[in-house]
C-alpha cells in the first residue's frame, strides 16, 4: 500500500472521529447545563453565565462539523497525491495538535472525568497524533510544483 493511500484513509477516520465528538459536543451541551450550571450557580448569576456557555459549547461542535467534512474531503486528494489537499490536511492536522495540549493546561478537576469528556479527550489525542503523523510520512510524495 503506498503513503498517500494509507494517509487518505487515515485522513478519512480522523474526518469521522471529528463527526463524531462533534455529536458529542452537541448532545451533551444541554446535559451539561442541567448537571453543572443549573447546580452550581445561583438564580442571579443563570443569566450571565448560561448564554455564553451554551453559545461556546454549540459554537465549538458546530465548527467541529466542518472540520470534519474538511478532513474526509482531502482525503481524496491526499489520495490523488493534490497538494493542495495536503496543505489544508496539514493546516488541520496542526490545529489538532493543539487540542490535547489545551486539554491537559486547562482542562482539570473532577467535573471532567464525566464518561463523554473522557471518550471526546481520547478520539481528538488520538485524531491529533494520527493526522499529522500519516501526512508527514507521506509528504515526500507530494511535489512541489502541483
Amino acid at each position: 500500500m503506498d503513503r498517500r493511500r494509507l494517509a487518505s484513509r487515515v485522513l478519512r477516520v480522523v474526518g469521522f472521529v471529528l463527526l463524531a465528538v462533534a455529536g458529542i459536543h452537541l448532545s451533551v451541551t444541554s446535559v451539561l447545563r442541567q448537571t453543572i450550571l443549573d447546580r452550581v450557580l445561583t438564580d442571579d448569576m443563570l443569566p450571565i453565565v448560561a448564554p455564553p456557555f451554551v453559545l461556546n459549547h454549540v459554537v465549538v461542535g458546530l465548527l467541529l462539523i466542518p472540520l470534519g467534512l474538511v478532513t474526509i474531503y482531502g482525503a481524496a486528494g491526499v489520495r490523488a497525491g493534490e497538494r493542495w489537499a495536503w496543505v489544508i490536511s496539514w493546516f488541520v492536522g496542526a490545529s489538532l495538535m493543539t487540542l490535547p495540549v489545551a486539554l491537559v493546561l486547562i482542562m482539570r478537576g473532577g467535573m471532567f472525568d464525566a464518561l463523554p469528556f473522557r471518550v471526546a479527550e481520547i478520539l481528538v489525542t488520538l485524531s491529533a497524533v494520527a493526522m499529522p503523523a500519516a501526512l508527514i510520512w507521506a509528504r515526500g510524495e507530494f511535489s512541489e510544483s502541483q
